[in-house]
């Protein structure tokens, strides 16, 4: 019986081609975009899945409250996490994690320098709470030994060339020979942690790491909590928290607050989280956005199913009626329809597996993600594929089922005129549509002029031609005067400058506690510090508002400061130059006389409002010079090349790093500029589909006013009073559909424009380009079957009259 109403749906769609094609094509690109940002946001909210106790994990989180603005850190002392094993029953495990050097693990193997970024030093209890799985070694005891060495499959695979690397011995720079104990699977995309290398703690009797695994002071640790089967979490969160609070010395006890994050938490809720070795951060609402862009694709494909078949009613009315007559039951007619539906739906995933083959490498350059498809890989997609197509068949084929079961008999077999079906409805399905077009256009119009604000955004500084290059290794500091001379050598530098940290810095930065006395007042705050040396001026443009910059007199430069507007403000100091600030860093505190003012630049993302800052000399006891900043002009190339060479004369221990400015800049807004170009295509195919089914739709409108048209050409309607009464009713339905999308899209848009201190306007502008291209691009859409219409012979739609 099934085999009959596969043969009877195939039969018919044949012989409706033109039909077939529109709704096979909409709802072919419907799935095709719904399926790739469903298959985004299901990897998105599956973070942290590899963890069986991923509900029970929490990390304790530090708020700074006595700063103008709070500030909140993914860090905390070692000693205090430690001391909460035995403070709470609840507390099954902990495990403390950081980045003793600062951010840089270098390697020598086979007499090759290595430099790794991606790595911690972690104790014995991390493979107990996090359940990466292991290639080879034994997970019991792991890191409870020095000098023990973790590392990822991909990782020895690079290195060594193979991943059966257990027992070979690696020398590092800061702890002599390691041993690896242990090669780990590469840790999964949808976890926070993306690291190659783990190391055991072994720096006991080194005098700082002692100092700070036993300071209830320091936050220079990332810890996780495992808690015991049973434990609610709400009530352990507040009771940790007070405890936590309670150990802090006195004099700090009113410039903090803890917290404890879950596992899960921290992809959605980590954005402002400073000190955090969290990668791969996401965006809720993105999600969600992306999320309501697959539903408006699926929609709006279904919909062009559901108006043009109700619309053909009209014309199967005959062929319904028959099959009643001869004792078809409405359950038999719907399931017909629902087969139709199917079909259709099928051969449109038929086309959607060809499609993502092709688009899913520019959808992952585009997302920054990893998504494999190919037909070894088709079974995961299977379900999700499979879903999709089965719940688009049932929504595009459920109404025009019911509705077309619903002729009468009698009508039909009378030769009464028929509606073509549910107008009321089909209008509104139609408004719909553009409603969600029209929303997405005026979404990207924003999201664009947002990014456009930004790329062009006056930062205070130039950005473009500068190469940063990272020193990794000490040895490079007391001879950088030196090495800057090489760079300066390099044809195409015009200037070199040594920086501790470079404006967008995406480090952290230092900070330092300043006081600042006026009279017998005296007022405190942490602010940031950076170092810059006298080149600095001239290679990043920085502009002064008052005094001077230093002079290159390294003793009389190293006692002086330069503050930005920024810090006159919040220190509310009159005629600056000359004043002398206090600076308390852990080296102990120092004066320092205010010797210029630099304008206000932008030394955070566009995110962040600019913060008062302190400028040292680079030989500030404060900070160390981190980085070397070409300025160049000419060939990249030719520039790194040649970088590279002064480089390995003078560090012939480390590979060398680098970065070009503007390009590190433009990470800052990476999720954004995915967000923009998503929206883009969701737009563009939101559009296309709408019009496709348009375009159907007006087709079948036209050819039932056919004989109309013929009368009212008959009676003196020139062609162009035909075409607008045919193209009145659907510019209305546009012009309703943009009054209901714009107030949405306005309240949503401000919504997300929010998260920026700096930020563009909802403009008219968005709004008119959005409605007028709109009815434009719909009216193009309809022009070709109107003006058709408007110029054929009447004596062809009058002549059965």
């Amino acid at each position: 019986m099934f085999k009959n109403y596969f043969k009877i749906a195939f039969r018919t769609l044949w012989k409706n081609k033109a039909y077939a094609f529109i709704n096979i094509i909409g709802l072919a690109i419907g799935i095709s975009g719904s399926v790739l940002l469903l298959n985004y946001v299901q990897e998105e909210t599956s973070f942290e899945s590899l963890h069986e106790n991923r509900n029970r994990i929490l990390r304790p989180i530090l708020t700074r409250t006595d700063l103008p603005e709070p500030r909140s850190y993914a860090s905390n002392s070692a000693r205090m996490a430690n001391e909460m094993v035995e403070a709470f029953p609840e507390v099954e495990a902990q495990t403390t994690i950081s980045q003793f050097f600062g951010g840089q693990f270098n390697m020598t193997i086979d007499g090759e320098p290595v430099t790794e970024r991606a790595y911690i030093i972690a104790d014995e209890n991390f493979f107990q709470i996090f359940d990466f799985p292991l290639i080879s070694g034994r997970r019991e005891g792991l890191l409870s030994e020095p000098k023990q060495l973790v590392i990822s499959e991909s990782k020895a695979i690079a290195l060594f060339g193979k991943a059966d690397v257990v027992g070979t011995i690696v020398e590092t720079a800061a702890i002599g020979q390691m041993e690896i104990v242990a090669v780990m699977e590469d840790m999964p995309s949808n976890g926070h942690l993306q690291i190659d290398f783990i190391l055991s703690p072994s720096f006991a009797g080194i005098a700082r790491w002692d100092q700070e695994v036993n300071s209830l002071t320091s936050a220079s640790f990332s810890s996780y909590i495992l808690l015991r089967k049973g434990t609610d979490i709400s009530e352990f969160q507040a009771k940790a928290s007070q405890w936590m609070e309670e150990q802090v010395p006195e004099q700090f006890a009113n410039m903090v607050d803890f917290g404890l994050q879950p596992l899960t938490d921290i992809h959605f809720n980590s954005a402002d989280l400073e000190r955090d070795l969290a990668e791969n951060k996401g965006v809720y609402s993105y999600v969600v956005t992306f999320t309501l862009i697959s539903v408006f694709l699926l929609f709006i494909a279904s919909i062009n199913y559901m108006n043009l078949s109700t619309s053909k009613a009209v014309f199967r009315a005959k062929e319904i009626g028959i099959r009643k007559v001869v004792g078809a039951v409405k359950s038999q007619l719907i399931i017909q329809f629902l087969t139709e539906s199917l079909v259709i739906s099928i051969m449109a995933m038929l086309i959607t597996i060809g499609a993502l083959d092709l688009i899913m490498p520019y959808f992952n350059e585009l997302t920054g993600k990893s998504f494999e498809f190919s037909w070894s890989t088709l079974g995961d997609y299977l379900p999700l594929l499979l879903g999709v197509t089965i719940l688009v068949a049932f929504i595009s084929g459920i109404y025009p089922a019911f509705f077309m079961t619903r002729i009468k008999t009698v009508s039909i077999l009378k030769g009464e005129k028929l509606s073509g079906g549910g107008i009321k409805l089909r209008e509104g399905l139609v408004i719909l549509q553009f409603v969600l077009g029209i929303f997405m256009i005026i979404s990207t119009l924003v999201v664009s002029n947002q990014m456009r604000y930004i790329s062009e955004k006056n930062l205070g500084f130039n950005e473009e031609n500068l190469m940063v290059i990272d020193i990794n290794n000490g040895a490079v500091r007391p001879v950088f005067k030196a090495m800057r001379n090489e760079f300066n050598q390099i044809p195409g530098v015009e200037d070199v400058a040594v920086v501790s940290r470079v404006p967008g810095e995406w480090k952290n930065i230092n900070e330092v506690d300043v006081l600042v006395r006026d009279g017998q007042n005296l007022d405190s705050a942490e602010v940031y510090l950076m170092t810059f040396d006298p080149h600095s001026l001239d290679v990043f443009d920085f502009k002064l508002a008052d005094g001077e910059f230093f002079e290159g007199n390294d003793s009389g430069d190293s006692t002086k400061i330069m503050v930005n507007q920024a810090f006159i403000e919040r220190f509310g100091i009159e005629d600056p130059l000359g004043k002398t600030v206090e600076i308390d860093t852990r080296l102990g505190r120092g004066s320092y006389i205010i010797q210029g003012v630099m304008e206000d630049f932008h030394f955070q993302s566009l995110h962040s409002s600019i913060q008062p800052l302190v400028i040292g000399a680079w030989n500030h006891p404060a900070a160390v010079i981190d980085y070397f900043v070409l300025k160049y002009s000419g060939n990249t190339a030719q520039l790194v090349e040649a970088a590279n060479l002064v480089h390995q004369k003078f560090d012939n221990r480390t590979v060398m790093e680098y970065h070009f400015l503007d390009e590190q800049l433009a990470l800052f807004y990476e999720q954004e500029s995915q967000a923009k170009v998503i929206f883009n295509i969701g737009a563009s195919l939101s559009l296309f589909v709408a019009c496709l089914g348009l375009f159907g739709l007006a087709s079948f409108t036209i050819q039932k006013r056919m004989k109309e048209l013929g009368i009212r050409k008959v009676l003196g309607a020139s062609e162009w009073r035909i075409f607008a009464i045919l193209s009145g009713s659907f510019t209305k339905q546009i012009l309703l559909a943009f009054i209901i999308a714009s107030p949405i899209a306005y309240w949503m848009m401000n919504n997300w424009l929010d998260n920026f201190q700096y930020r563009v306007g909802v403009g008219v502008g968005v709004f008119a380009i959005a409605g007028l291209g709109t009815l434009l691009i719909a009216l193009l859409t309809i022009s070709y079957r109107a003006l058709r219409a408007a110029n054929s012979n009447p004596v062809n739609s009058l002549r059965s009259e």
